[in-house]
């Protein structure tokens, strides 16, 4: 693919091949961009990213700058875990941005080096503070892209005197950014309402994005019916909100689920695991399974006869998990067991069902309801599921062409 047009610095500690969320979806973004790209990351982390094996190749230069924590291993963990302003003032990685910036500006000093435009990517929210060292030393134009909210993140909130420093930091960026992108409409409500109105005209919403060539052809279901939820849980987001329900329901009748298994796949910390087991559900109905390889998600993704995503309990949630994106690709049914929000939203607008995961007797009919849509989906193989245009999307060739518009709009003077 030729790439023509002005040149993106893009700032990103995680892309490929390191293996995070969003090294999967800023990677996936950059990978297909029809610009030329320079981007800047961290070293790759262990454990590559099993798709974009040739990432690298396909920008113009990919320079990756390895962090440097200021204190030795066994420091630094408990410093992150004790010291608020250590690793929340915005994160870690706040160490690697002057070696980052250093590496940023032999480059430029080249001058056969085309003025390009900046992007940062965050998480982490240090490539921002990055991003706007430069900006203010260089006065190239900014893009700043936000895949979660900073000081209003409710992961954020416990550290009090940290967020402080965050929303000082947060405000410097949105002020000084060129154009600020959200990956939905709720994030962009959330952080700007505190701003000034005319600060909006700066944003716009640009959601994540799936890969259709990474999804296998529709398979023959035979067996048990599938329900799969594949994530990580952490924090407040909890099987127990399904667990409840499925043993509600066993108590009442047995029979129900003798067609149907759950399998939950992914990290859980060991106090879930323990605690699962209050349920006493019959053995084989849930199975807890290990992290799988990204493409080895999709395969069980597409393979499902339902998906499920869980949230924590919140009056509303403004994350629109990569998983979730990934799901809409899958084209199999989802039932959200999620507060109202961003997921919720989308769910209902691809035509699945949603229960609020501090309501059990909406988790339990929104279950109920979405099994029997699925023993339907039986009898009637080889349809996908979920409306085509609300699917469409998110496919990522239609989120490029916008990506490279807000680009294009930005150098019109």
């Amino acid at each position: 693919m030729m790439r023509d047009g002005p040149e993106i610095l893009a700032l990103s500690y995680a892309l490929p091949p390191s293996l995070y969320p969003q090294s999967i979806q800023i990677g996936r973004l950059l990978y297909h961009c029809p610009l030329p790209v320079w981007a800047v990351s961290g070293e790759a982390s262990d454990g590559g990213m099993d798709c974009y094996p040739d990432f690298s190749e396909r920008m113009v230069l990919h320079q990756r700058v390895t962090f440097r924590a200021p204190l030795p291993g066994r420091l630094h963990a408990l410093a992150r875990k004790f010291v608020s302003l250590y690793g929340r003032a915005p994160d870690e990685f706040r160490f690697w941005i002057s070696d980052a910036a250093k590496t940023i500006d032999g480059e430029l000093a080249d001058k056969k080096r085309r003025r390009p435009v900046i992007v940062s990517f965050g998480e982490p929210m240090s490539d921002h503070l990055l991003a706007l060292d430069l900006k203010r030393r260089t006065g190239l134009p900014w893009v700043a892209h936000f895949s979660d909210p900073w000081a209003d993140n409710p992961f954020r909130r416990l550290f009090v005197f940290a967020n402080v420093f965050n929303r000082r930091m947060e405000r410097a960026v949105i002020a000084s950014a060129d154009r600020i992108v959200f990956t939905s409409s709720e994030t962009l409500e959330l952080v700007l309402r505190k701003y000034p109105v005319e600060w909006r005209q700066k944003a716009t919403v640009l959601p994540h994005s799936y890969d259709p060539a990474f999804y296998p052809e529709m398979p023959v279901r035979t067996g048990k019916l599938v329900v799969r939820y594949l994530g990580n849980f952490y924090a407040d987001r909890t099987p127990f909100p399904l667990l409840d329900a499925l043993a509600g329901i066993f108590r009442k009748s047995s029979a129900l689920f003798s067609d149907v298994r759950f399998e939950l796949i992914g990290g859980m910390p060991d106090r879930m695991r323990a605690l699962s087991l209050r349920t006493n559900l019959p053995p084989g109905l849930v199975e807890l399974f290990p992290p799988v390889s990204y493409r080895n998600s999709l395969r069980l993704a597409a393979e499902a006869d339902l998906l499920l995503v869980i949230d924590a309990p919140a009056e509303l949630s403004v994350f629109l998990p990569s998983k979730l994106i990934d799901y809409v690709g899958a084209a199999v049914p989802i039932f959200g067991i999620v507060p109202s929000g961003s997921s919720h939203e989308l769910i209902r607008r691809l035509g699945g069902r949603v229960a609020n995961p501090q309501d059990p007797g909406a988790v339990t009919a929104g279950l109920m309801e979405s099994l029997d849509e699925c023993r339907r989906r039986r009898a009637q193989p080889g349809l996908p599921w979920g409306k085509q245009d609300v699917r469409e999307e998110y496919e990522i060739r239609r989120i490029t062409p916008r990506f490279a518009g807000i680009i294009h709009h930005l150098m019109i003077p």
